[in-house]
């Protein structure tokens, strides 16, 4: 079963008694696998884990994970009066007052208007073993999530898909079975153009020359190896849709060569019957070439 790259999957969940966490993931259609994690700066240090669990669950897509982090209790801080400064500005301060004639005396309020005196930062400890145990069960929560909804989307595919699928078998049979009367179209075709050289160029030619050229043009012209290797392609596409490996990429190899085959016979008859047959197939193959963009 085919999977499309486009989902999104939530969880949330309790790390210990300091952190509970959300964690969202969305994805989009890439060609290769490209993840980006964003993180509290405080647990920078698990992202290696989390770009580990997303490399393990999918194989293509823009893949995008939040991990946000509240607080359950509060966290240690480090209080820290920048000397240097204080050293540096009390004097100046100081100075300016007894030079405007001004009051000398500074209050801690005054002190703490100056940019950068104290400096309060939390502390914080490293992530525990527990904590990281538990934040892997919840990413994995979020992507089970997300692959569930790309899981469904890509039901919806694979039905398009086959349906399309069948429709071009049944312009295939349409073809094969118009395959002698077009054949006749294209020798008559080619003998008058045979007949018109020749006389544009007032040169004689025997009926059974005529004959031998127009049966080497024709058969040039037939379509049955085109056919054969589009009824392959279609049997190659319906084999790696119910493969339990990530097929877009050989899907959308696939309907490239389905396209070529059904250029080629377009490029090879001049008969309306077979161009309309072969404009209904491009817009099949086509359509199934937008859908296989999305798949895993």
């Amino acid at each position: 079963m085919i999977h499309s790259m486009t989902g999104f999957g939530r969880a949330s969940g309790t790390l210990s008694a300091r952190y509970t966490i959300t964690v969202t993931a969305k994805s989009v259609n890439h060609r290769f696998l490209e993840t980006g994690v964003r993180l509290p700066e405080f647990f920078w240090e698990l992202e290696p884990v989390i770009r580990a669990i997303a490399s393990e669950a999918f194989s293509r897509g823009k893949l995008d994970v939040s991990v946000r982090v509240q607080r359950t209790s509060q966290p240690e801080y480090s209080v820290r009066i920048n000397s240097q400064i204080a050293d540096t500005i009390v004097p100046r301060l100081r100075a300016m007052a007894e030079e405007l004639g001004l009051e000398t005396h500074f209050s801690g309020g005054d002190l703490l208007r100056v940019p950068d005196l104290l400096q309060v930062e939390a502390i914080e400890s490293e992530v525990t073993d527990d904590e990281r145990d538990a934040l892997t069960r919840i990413v994995r929560q979020a992507f089970t999530e997300l692959l569930e909804m790309r899981g469904h989307e890509g039901r919806s595919l694979q039905t398009d898909i086959l349906g399309r699928l069948e429709t071009i078998r049944k312009l295939q049979k349409q073809l094969d079975s118009h395959r002698d009367e077009i054949r006749q179209e294209m020798i008559a075709s080619y003998k008058q153009r045979v007949q018109e050289i020749a006389s544009s160029a007032g040169i004689e030619v025997s009926a059974d020359r005529i004959a031998q050229e127009t049966v080497i043009m024709v058969e040039k012209a037939d379509i049955a190896e085109e056919l054969t290797r589009l009824a392959h392609h279609v049997e190659e596409i319906e084999k790696a849709i119910g493969g339990r490996e990530a097929a877009g990429k050989k899907l959308d190899f696939l309907s490239q060569e389905m396209l070529r085959e059904i250029n080629t016979m377009g490029s090879k008859s001049r008969s309306a019957m077979l161009r309309t047959l072969v404009v209904e197939l491009k817009t099949e193959v086509e359509r199934i070439r937008e859908q296989v963009q999305n798949v895993e």
